[in-house]
């Protein structure tokens, strides 16, 4: 079977930039007897590569890279026959992780030579796709602003993210946020907000799971902790397991809802780890079933 893999030059810390690397992976695939057509791309060539292959024959797709790569990929063969495969070279790497999908890049082209298709929803927010969530309020800004608490290691940024919440979260402005979900509108006053297909579980540590990735809703979480200790009750509240407890949330499940901001045309937003700014009103919507991809198979119980 013939393999082909597009992977963004600069991730993973440029470690298919060495061609021992890259040796290493095609390795791995015929050692299994398949063929792996591998494309190492400088990150301002990658968009058009992604075109390119999305169209091309064959059955699958590997795209190595950050979350935001890899669902830039998903938007472009949502709907289509050719499934994705992921390899995990990002800071998060979500999608891998909600796939059980290794965070090595080697084993987890074992992994991807092991699996199965299946069909998962997307998030499309105002026709921009996201596969694992969308963030609106403080987080976008002061990721933007500050790149490396965006890209520290795991203790780090639990520690930070406290830290920070306590001083610049607080100083942010707060949004009044309207959502208007089967034809009724609820207002809440928030600095952070969140969406993302399908549920997330709360667990201790700073990466919750999506066990559910074709239940055709969406989610929405709304935190109202305004005050500097409500955000550090939440920001612990997280890394606990607990935030959803507490009194400041809302949460909402939906297949399609409407956010607005009053007095705002636009705001920031960080898709699957990307910032942009989305036009006001925004719609969110779930289309289910959606992206074809790899998934490793579970070993029989």
């Amino acid at each position: 079977m013939l393999y082909e893999a597009i992977i963004n030059r600069d991730s993973g810390s440029g470690l298919f930039r060495e061609e021992e690397n890259q040796n290493r992976l095609i390795g791995i695939f015929r050692d299994r007897g398949h063929e792996l057509k591998l494309h190492v791309i400088e990150p301002r060539n990658l968009d058009a590569v992604l075109r390119e292959k999305a169209g091309s024959p064959g059955d699958v797709l590997i795209v190595g890279g950050g979350d935001g790569t890899i669902t830039a990929a998903a938007k472009l063969l949502k709907g289509s026959s050719k499934a994705l495969g992921v390899l995990p070279l990002g800071t998060f790497n979500l999608e891998a992780r909600h796939l059980d999908i290794s965070l090595d890049p080697f084993a987890a082209a074992e992994d991807l030579l092991d699996s199965e298709i299946i069909a998962i929803d997307i998030l499309t927010v105002n026709g921009e796709s996201c596969l694992c969530a969308t963030v609106i309020g403080f987080y976008p800004t002061l990721a933007k602003s500050r790149e490396s608490f965006h890209g520290s290691s795991w203790w780090r940024k639990s520690a930070r993210m406290v830290r920070e919440i306590a001083t610049v979260a607080v100083r942010s402005p707060a949004l009044l946020l309207e959502i208007t979900n089967d034809g009724q509108t609820i207002r809440r006053t928030t600095r952070l907000a969140a969406f993302s297909p399908g549920h997330y579980e709360e667990s201790i540590g700073i990466i919750p799971d999506r066990p559910e990735l074709s239940s055709g809703m969406l989610n929405a979480y709304v935190s109202e902790h305004l005050s500097r200790w409500q955000m550090l009750r939440a920001a612990l509240g997280y890394l606990s397991g607990n935030l959803l407890e507490t009194d400041e949330m809302t949460c909402i499940e939906s297949a399609d809802i409407t956010i607005n901001v009053a007095g705002r045309r636009s705001i920031p937003a960080m898709i699957d780890g990307e910032i942009l700014r989305i036009k006001l009103p925004c719609r969110l919507r779930i289309q289910p079933q959606a992206l074809r991809v790899l998934r490793p198979r579970k070993d029989p119980a």
